[in-house]
């Protein structure tokens, strides 16, 4: 992301919320794969705990194909969960700078024809920041709560994968502006109706 400076103009804060939110959808995507990867890792534990067990000897250490194969699927379930984590960590510094940025959009409001000069309401922009950095921060947080269920084992694999693949929070919030958006618009169309028949 560009750095924002008292010379970024309120356009580039919205383009660059509009990134931010990418970005955070991005990480969501790469992180489904590893929590797919999770998912598949167990069902193959599944199979290799139905085989027979190996006795561990001394010329055996690590046992027969169950034993090796199932340290092996361990190794990936680990793996996997350390690149959901990792894509986590990044989906929050999204959902961090979506914030500064708020800090940024507020200066507007305080001189709202600089905003106005280039056909920007900067309160609707400040409303638009605001609603994404609500949306994607409790995207995060119902994220992390479905991670920390999983390994806990409150939820199982399957129940981990269909939390994780959609997006429910970001959902909701992309419904109610459009809402808002179909409002303003009912709003606004009224209002010139009336116009004209005042004006006929």
């Amino acid at each position: 992301m560009e750095p924002v400076s008292s010379n970024t103009t309120l356009a580039t804060l919205l383009h660059q919320s509009d990134l931010l939110s990418r970005e955070f959808n991005t990480k969501h995507a790469s992180s489904l794969v590893a929590v797919q990867s999770v998912v598949s890792s167990f069902n193959q534990l599944s199979n290799l705990l139905a085989m027979p067990a190996t006795p561990v000897t001394r010329s055996r250490p690590e046992g027969g194909i169950r034993e090796r194969g199932m340290a092996k699927v361990q190794e990936s379930i680990e793996q996997a969960l350390s690149n959901v984590r990792d894509d986590l960590a990044k989906m929050e510094q999204a959902v961090s700078n979506l914030n500064s940025l708020l800090f940024h959009a507020d200066v507007y409001l305080a001189e709202p024809g600089t905003a106005l000069q280039h056909g920007l309401n900067p309160t609707e922009a400040l409303n638009h920041v605001s609603n994404l950095f609500s949306s994607y921060q409790a995207e995060l947080i119902r994220l992390r709560e479905v991670l920390a269920d999983f390994t806990t084992e409150t939820i199982g694999p399957e129940e981990f994968l269909e939390e994780w693949k959609v997006m429910k929070e970001v959902d909701k919030g992309s419904q109610d502006e459009l809402s808002e958006l179909a409002d303003m618009m009912g709003s606004w169309g009224g209002a010139s109706s009336s116009r004209d028949v005042e004006m006929g």
